[in-house]
Order: C-alpha cells, then structure tokens, then sequence
C-alpha cells in the first residue's frame, strides 16, 4: 500500500489512514527540509516513539515528554560519541563474546554429521543481547545469567504488548495495559537490577566529586547516561533507569532482524562469499579491530541487504503535536505522524540502478572490487553503511539522527566477520517464506534455519 502510493504520488505527499492514526508520507527535499525546521512543539519524534512502545504500560509507568528536547538530549552524546570511543578499546572483547555466543547457542542444538542447523533470528538476538549487554552494562551485569535472561524476555515483550497496544481504543487500553504490567514480573526484575547499579553508581560520583573517592569510574552505557544527564533537570536514578532502558531496547530490537537479514543475501549470493571471505582474513580485518573502520566490501554487502530488506517500510517518525501544514498546503492532523516512505524510495529505480536486484558491492568503492565481479555502482560514487543521503533515509531525517548507527555497522561486521571464517552456510527451505509482516514491520520469521557447517580451517 505504502509502496503503491509513492508510485502514485510521483514525489507527493500522500496518506495512508491507521487503526490509530494517519500517515503523511513525504519524500521531496523541500517537505524534509521543512520537517527540520519544524519547531519541537509542532513535529515531534519522541511522541511518536511514545506512540509505538507505549512505555506507559510496556516500561512501568515512564511516559517522557513529547517534545525533543525538554528532558535533555544526553543520550545522543554518550551513544553518538562516548560509546564509539570506548569501541576502540573494546573490540576484541566484542570478537570474543560473538564467539562464545555462537558456541553457546550451538551447543543448546543438536548437530547433524557436523552441521548445526541454527533459527537464524534467535541466533542474532541471543549473540547481540549478550554483545550488548557486556557493552551497556560492563561484567557486573552481562555475566548474570538471571539478569541476561530477564531482559531478553523483556526485548520480546516489549514488541508483543506495544503492537497489541496501539491499535486497541483508548479505554480498553487503560484496561489491559495496567494488567501487562502488574502480571509480568519481566519489568520489575529488569528494572530493579538496573536501579540499584544506577543507585549506587550515582552516590560513588558524588563522593568522587567530593574528593573522597579517587578511582575512576565505569566505562559503560550506564556511566554514560548519568555523566550526560541535564543537570538543571536533577534526573534521580529512576528516571536514569529508564533511559537507559529505552536506549537497550532500540539497539537489541532492529539490529537482531539486520544482521538476519545480511545472513539470508550471504545465503542466496553465494558468489560474494569468496570476495568477502578474503577481506575479512585479509590485515584489512586487523586494521578494522584497532580502528573499527574499514572492511568496505563487507560494509557495501551489509548495505545492500539493509536496503533490500529495511525492517521498517517507515522512517523519520514525527507525531503533529498541533495541526501542522508544509509550504504546498499539505496538512498533518494533531496526532497523524509525517514520515518518509523508506522502502519505496530505497527500491526506487531513479536513485538507485538496477534497484529490485541485489548488488552487493554497489555501494564500495571500485578499486577495491575485482574485476571478476560484475558490479552496479552507485551515480554518486561510494558511501559507508553508516552514511546520510539525500536518498538514504534509514537512520533518520530533519537532524535527529540514529547516535547508535557506528555501534551497528560494527557490531555486525564482527558476526558476518566470524560466520564467514568459521562457517559455510546454507538456507534451509528455500522455497519458504523468511519474513512476518506486521503493519510497517518486515522481520525474520523465527523458524527459519541455516545450516552451518564448520570449515575445516577455523580461525578465530
């Protein structure tokens, strides 16, 4: 529907109604260009996300303000800035708990003459709670098998009870969501694990301020979130827990169906495997553990994918705070939301040639593609996965972008990386369907299995 209605539009705007609310769909440079200079009390993309995760019922009672802005925006310094810093210092640890994960993960499977067939979702979800939950939270907390557990759970209830939230009216969503949140005791065990690390974390940095204390803190999310929270606010730890909360579950939810989703294309063009293979056993793998850059061909592979299969046929959320109207006299109802039609526009064949067909190495530089490899190039010449574009709109529009996209793109080399060392893969059922669709969601379904068979030469 999405999709037809760009078509139809031919860089209009245009609607498509909800069971909750309406969506204007805008695409031109002037109607985006408008949206960033909307002022925070008009478009807002804080009451969106509020709209989508009802945090009211799903993360026990926090409902933060819908305009950007008026309870500060620490959070994109220590995910933009402080998380990718400390990358540099992490990266093996990263390399070794991809790893582990994996083992662990096949372990709990029976193999076959060798092989293990793995559900390919489950299997990112469970490698990158763990990967994240030992960058979010240091050892104290990633290391706690109760604690790991719960807040995997509570990823999966998040998706379940918002979804099912959303589309109920007002007055039985008063009914049922209080009942989700009384009844999962997920919440509470999540929430309180965290509260009391926030607490006493908290009570070291005034000693420390206070000179009594001299050795230096944590370097992790948590540390983050307090060191950057807006000091005329006075957060207290509870609402330092909710935030980091928040943040938790943005980077375990879509970045799971991403790297799913690279693993199904690595699956079905398997005339990419060798190229790839190559780099990451190549030093380029070694400048990319020291650095975190590099690995263009993997990057352009991980690109491709994401823009063939976006888990979201939206993005650029922002829910009208008030009656708004753009230049050309295009209306957004109080609580409609404009967005941007991602999907339509990354399968659009004016900015991307050969759009419907998967390029790999589209987006990597030439020099760095052998000759043997038939490759469409982009017009505008090489970008990375973490790029901004006119025309690439995954992370984000109007200014407020995704701070979490370089903690991505690294995160998923680091498992392409390993699998392509350590496994040849193969999808099974082929003729099965691999995705669920669920309003503007795309995501992996659960049962889909890959058969991974360990190579002979393993590196680690």
């Amino acid at each position: 529907m999405i999709t037809e209605g760009y078509q139809k539009a031919n860089g209009k705007a245009f609607n498509v109604p909800g069971p909750d609310h309406g969506h204007i769909f805008i695409s031109s440079q002037q109607h985006i260009a408008e949206v960033r200079k909307a002022g925070r009390d008009e478009l807002s993309m804080f009451g969106a996300t509020k709209q989508m995760f009802q945090p009211a019922y799903t993360m026990l009672g926090h409902n933060w303000l819908d305009e950007r802005g008026a309870e500060g925006i620490g959070y994109v310094r220590a995910v933009g800035t402080l998380f990718p810093r400390q990358l540099l210092h992490i990266m093996p640890d990263m390399q070794g708990i991809v790893r582990e994960s994996v083992e662990a993960f096949a372990l709990a499977h029976e193999a076959a003459h060798g092989n293990l067939d793995l559900p390919a979702y489950n299997l990112n979800k469970k490698i990158l709670c763990k990967l994240n939950g030992y960058c979010f939270f240091g050892n104290e907390l990633a290391e706690n098998a109760i604690f790991m557990r719960k807040i995997f759970e509570y990823n999966e209830l998040v998706i379940r009870a918002a979804e099912m939230l959303r589309v109920m009216p007002e007055f039985l969503k008063k009914i049922v969501g209080p009942y989700i949140g009384r009844h999962t005791s997920v919440q509470d065990t999540v929430f309180n694990m965290i509260n009391d690390i926030v607490i006493r974390r908290m009570e070291e940095r005034k000693l420390a301020q206070n000179g009594e204390i001299s050795s230096p803190p944590p370097n992790d999310m948590i540390q983050w979130i307090i060191e950057t929270a807006p000091a005329h606010l006075q957060w207290g730890p509870r609402r330092v827990t909710y935030e980091i909360i928040a943040i938790w579950f943005g980077s375990v939810h879509a970045l799971s169906a991403t790297v799913t989703y690279v693993l199904f294309d690595l699956c079905e063009n398997p005339d990419y495997i060798e190229p790839l293979r190559k780099e990451v056993e190549s030093p380029e793998f070694g400048h990319f553990i020291r650095t975190t850059k590099g690995l263009p061909l993997l990057d352009s592979f991980i690109k491709e994918s994401s823009r063939l299969s976006p888990i979201e046929s939206i993005s650029g959320r922002r829910q009208a705070l008030k009656d708004f109207a753009f230049q050309d006299g295009t209306a957004v109802k109080k609580g409609d939301w404009a967005c941007i039609p991602t999907k339509a526009i990354l399968q659009d064949e004016r900015y991307f040639p050969h759009a419907t067909s998967f390029q790999g190495f589209r987006f990597a530089p030439p020099d760095k593609v052998s000759s043997n490899v038939q490759t469409v190039y982009q017009p505008e010449g090489p970008s990375r996965y973490s790029d901004l574009s006119e025309n690439y709109h995954a992370w984000g529009i109007g200014g407020i972008i995704c701070p979490g996209r370089f903690y991505s793109a690294v995160a998923t080399k680091l498992i392409l990386a390993h699998i392509l060392k350590n496994f040849d893969c193969q999808l099974l059922g082929q003729n099965k369907r691999k995705s669920t669709i669920w309003r503007s969601y795309v995501l992996p379904r659960e049962d889909v299995l890959i058969r991974f068979s360990p190579r002979k030469k393993v590196c680690l």
